[in-house]
């Protein structure tokens, strides 16, 4: 049975080939946001036209993380993967390195394909991607159709994506994604420094590296983020981006001055280090990692819930790959702390987090979340009053109130290491469970303790897909009211009835427990019993 989609997943596979199929679109863009199921996306889209399927990426991870999505979406498909030593360039579904295809005689063996994906398809215009699209016959008349992901479809370097794709097919906004749940929501930190940016030049859309670690430097750039993540982020895990790899160390060495379990990480390491470090992160040994270019794009830790931008820029793309890294989902985390570092500006725009929904880069949210902010007419009416914009006015009526019940997170209760559950209504509970390095299921657990427990992954996948996909059943039994953080009944003190059940669990109530606290107690009583009966 193949994994259910998203209301969005559906409409923009139906998009893309409505695109191809009415108006002879072969090379369209679906744009999503970071953490919102691209891949997914494609390899059902894939599936979906059936031959044979190229993907196309540059970098081992996204060349990884579809061939182990594939099992969940298509098991049948066989797969093989065109990179270095390795030559499968036949099989069903062909996952390709772009450096590795664009060479002659690997790409003389490419052939025969009915679809083709360009993950990361805001790189497609370098000559590489080009040479490789033209190879497998993307711009011939009745080539491939040709699907481009992104999460953003600007290019730093400002090179038009048109050169490669006829037009985006469907678009995701940012907001929409988090109001909705399936991103968390941003809780944006502005801290400056005493930098003046207009000394800084400008290269290539973006400012001179050089110039700027030279000018941040100076100003005492490692000591502020240090600062600003002891006062502000301390407990949660976070990725810090600078600007050089020498950056990235003394903020590390700053961190630990503070007595923050903190390591800096970049290119240069090997790379059974880097995966260390980066292991160590996952397990909360490190606490936070701070690098140069190295994690914004194809890593993914959906428990970093503090990204520190400790390097301004005027690249939207760039901006977005840094923050993508602390929207995913993870049980427990409610928001993601972004801190953006600043500094005076006259002629230069900096993208900063309130300026990705229309808001002044230098809005002062007052510690709220972006959604908060949008609801809260007082602070609205205020920013309008001070910019002089009629835009805010504009941007608070995309607010939708049929989805504002999605923008709080639900609650996940941790049973154990490795064992998450959730309420899903009459049907029972849902438990998230480990079952091997990065492989998670996700069952539903009756309530009748008699009924089988029913899987609802057919086969394991990532913690971040298996959380998404409870949620979304989630949504389709009505049962939000049960999982709201926020949910009214919650603060009602413990009924008689959950009294005496708890007592029969042999778990002695506490004096004031609320309803939602006895609530919780007894759902993870339920399946601690149910999954220590199926160990022994």
């Amino acid at each position: 049975m193949p994994l259910e989609l998203r209301p969005y997943q559906r409409e923009a596979i139906d998009a893309f080939w409505a695109a191809h199929r009415e108006e002879g679109v072969r090379r369209g863009i679906i744009n999503l946001p970071t953490g919102t199921g691209k891949t997914i996306t494609a390899l059902t889209a894939a599936r979906e036209r059936g031959g044979r399927t190229l993907w196309l990426a540059h970098r081992d991870e996204l060349i990884e993380q579809p061939r182990r999505a594939i099992a969940a979406v298509w098991p049948e498909a066989e797969t093989g993967v065109v990179k270095a030593e390795q030559d499968e360039p036949d099989a069903q579904v062909v996952f390709a390195s772009v450096q590795t295809a664009c060479r002659p005689q690997r790409l003389a063996r490419l052939r025969g394909f009915d679809f083709v994906v360009v993950d990361e398809a805001h790189h497609a215009t370098a000559p590489s991607y080009v040479r490789v699209l033209r190879g497998v016959r993307c711009f011939a008349d009745d080539g491939p159709p040709t699907l481009g992901l992104t999460a953003t479809v600007e290019r730093g370097d400002q090179k038009a994506l048109g050169a490669v794709f006829e037009r985006i097919v469907y678009q995701l906004q940012l907001l929409e994604a988090i109001q909705r749940g399936y991103l968390v929501d941003l809780r944006p930190l502005r801290i400056m420094l005493n930098v003046n940016l207009d000394a800084v030049h400008t290269v290539s859309g973006d400012f001179h590296q050089g110039e700027l670690d030279a000018a941040l430097l100076k100003a005492g750039v490692a000591e502020a983020v240090a600062d600003a993540y002891v006062r502000h982020g301390e407990g949660r895990k976070a990725i810090v981006f600078t600007v050089s790899v020498d950056q990235a160390r003394r903020t590390a060495e700053a961190l630990q001055r503070r007595g923050v379990a903190a390591e800096w990480i970049s290119g240069d390491l090997p790379i059974d280090e880097r995966r260390a470090i980066l292991h160590r992160l996952h397990t909360g040994e490190t606490r936070v990692v701070c690098n140069c270019a190295v994690l914004t794009e194809g890593f993914d830790e959906p428990s970093v819930s503090c990204v520190v931008v400790a390097r301004p820029t005027k690249s939207k793309t760039l901006y977005l790959q840094m923050i993508g890294r602390g929207t995913r989902l993870h049980p427990g985390k409610e928001d993601c702390l972004v801190i953006d570092v600043a500094g005076a500006t006259e002629r230069h725009t900096l993208i900063q987090a309130p300026a990705l929904f229309g808001l002044p880069a230098d809005a002062e949210l007052e510690g709220r979340t972006i959604t908060e902010a949008l609801q809260d007419n007082a602070l609205m009416d205020a920013m309008e009053a001070r910019t002089g914009s009629t835009e805010l006015a504009t941007l608070r009526s995309l607010l939708r109130p049929d989805w504002q019940q999605f923008h709080k997170r639900v609650r996940w209760l941790k049973v154990d290491d490795g064992l998450y559950c959730l309420p899903a209504g009459e049907a029972g509970n849902l438990a998230l469970i480990e079952v091997g390095p990065e492989q998670w299921v996700v069952e539903l657990v009756p309530r009748d303790r008699r009924l089988p427990v029913e899987r609802l992954t057919p086969q394991p996948v990532w913690q971040e897909l298996a959380q998404g996909l409870a949620e979304d059943y989630v949504r389709r039994a009505e049962a939000v009211g049960l999982v709201l953080a926020t949910a009214s009944w919650r603060l009602r003190p413990a009924s008689e009835k959950q009294l005496a059940a708890l007592r029969r669990w042999g778990i002695e109530p506490r004096p004031g427990m609320t309803a939602g606290e006895a609530s919780d107690e007894l759902t993870m009583a339920a399946i601690r019993a149910r999954y220590r009966r199926r160990a022994s």
